[in-house]
């Protein structure tokens, strides 16, 4: 591996990481697409700049007067968008749509003029439109460093203010801070990032950068600090992958590559990320499930005990009387099959004492968690009672439906509102026949 590929493999780490973490802000604050209309902006930009060059003696491709042309018209693109959105009835989406077409259109319209040039064809200006991380030297990859390291230390100063912004605008408006301000200070980390981003991905695929390492981070933690680090993470690695590819496959664009490998990482969150993730969620469903068919299991062992006034004491007892398999499996409609995985479940957990093939026995655990299971459940049917004009079967199936979501805090409010009923310990009178 000779030196230029170090550094190109430098740089598109540092920008990887770069873009996502900038990328968090910009989708919380729900702006992800501003800097598609930065980076559809910065292209009449770089035309302009060229005949700039051109007219300052230079030969049209002079790499900071083209950078420069692109920093000017990205802001205005920017500040269009912002304006638009700030002083107008337009929705942001509409806003984006139009200065994204309009840059773009004028972009297109310049390039065509730069083409017809003696001095212009589409390869000098190719490089700032799609990347070119061949041409990446060791001055490029210090301006690169000095960007990124230079937005991460701006980031990191500015977090709790950006997370207000991103989480409350309103809130931080009404405390003071100012709103606009740091709206456009998160433009002006996305616009160095456009054009540090020119000489890897291009103007064209640095949003992409910006826009899927964050959602990818999504996928595996709702805390900030967690996403800033996994989409920093992801980034950094689609930045190394994608420029090693391109050193490994001869004319594959590092550029292309890099967004290659950030939807690859992409979708493989999307299905094993641990806490959107499709197989997580998956698994939780497949988890409640067990868990609700649990609970129902000990409610209805419970209820037959008490239809043939044998309850057994939350304190006090350590077995109850025996309950016959097939009526419990009755009583919930379940087949057998279902009744028998369900039962050797708790009877493994030792809340449940297989008394043989006929018969079960609630261990003194096992009495524990069905009062409970009753006492929440009851607790929803006189809710549901008091404020819903339902038949007693409609409510003993909506408070099937809920009972399992039920936190401390909802459980709590609901004894409050059931204390002239039954103490806190047994379980309140159903609202239905048992048994």
């Amino acid at each position: 591996m000779d030196y230029n590929t170090r550094l190109v493999i430098l740089g598109c780490a540092m920008l990887g990481a770069v873009c996502g973490l900038v990328g968090v802000f910009l989708l919380l604050r729900k702006r992800s697409l501003i800097a598609d209309a930065i980076c559809h902006a910065s292209l009449p930009g770089i035309a302009i700049g060229f005949f700039a060059s051109l007219a300052l003696g230079g030969q049209g491709r002079e790499p900071l007067v083209l950078l420069a042309g692109a920093a000017i018209s990205g802001i205005l693109g920017g500040l269009a968008v912002i304006g638009l959105r700030r002083y107008t009835r337009l929705k942001e989406d509409a806003a984006l749509g139009i200065v994204l077409s309009v840059f773009f259109s004028l972009g297109m319209a310049l390039l065509s003029l730069v083409q017809q040039t003696e001095s212009g064809n589409a390869a000098g200006l190719e490089g700032f439109i799609y990347g070119n991380t061949a041409g990446i030297v060791a001055q490029d990859a210090k301006l690169i460093a000095i960007v990124c390291i230079g937005v991460t230390a701006g980031v990191l100063l500015l977090r709790k203010e950006l997370q207000l912004l991103c989480f409350d605008p309103a809130y931080a408006s009404a405390q003071g801070w100012p709103v606009l301000l740091l709206d456009l200070i998160l433009m002006s980390f996305v616009l160095l990032i456009v054009i540090v981003g020119t000489s890897i991905v291009g103007v064209l695929l640095v949003v992409a950068m910006v826009v899927i390492p964050p959602a990818a981070a999504r996928f595996w933690s709702d805390r900030l600090d967690w996403n800033l680090l996994a989409s920093s993470l992801i980034g950094l690695t689609a930045g190394i992958l994608g420029a090693l590819s391109s050193w490994r496959i001869e004319h594959v664009p590092s550029g292309a590559s890099m967004v290659l490998f950030a939807a690859a990482l992409f979708a493989a969150s999307l299905f094993i990320g641990t806490r959107h993730g499709i197989l997580w969620r998956l698994r939780q469903k497949y988890v409640l499930r067990w868990q609700a068919d649990q609970e129902h299991l000990l409610r209805g062992v419970y209820e037959l005990l008490e239809g043939e006034q044998k309850a057994p004491a939350m304190h006090g007892d350590l077995r109850s009387d025996e309950v016959e398999k097939k009526r419990i499996a009755n009583k919930l409609g379940w087949t057998d099959r279902h009744f028998r995985r369900v039962a050797n479940q708790l009877v493994r957990k030792g809340w449940l004492i297989d008394r043989g093939s006929s018969s079960l026995v609630l261990s003194s655990t096992g009495i524990q968690q069905s009062h409970r299971a009753v006492r929440r459940h009851r607790l929803l049917e006189l809710y549901f009672s008091r404020w819903a004009d339902l038949s007693p079967d409609a409510i003993d199936r909506c408070a099937d439906y809920t009972e399992h979501a039920l936190d401390d805090e909802l459980l709590a409010r609901l004894e409050r509102d059931a204390m002239d009923v039954g103490s806190r310990i047994d379980p309140p009178p159903s609202i239905h026949p048992v048994g």
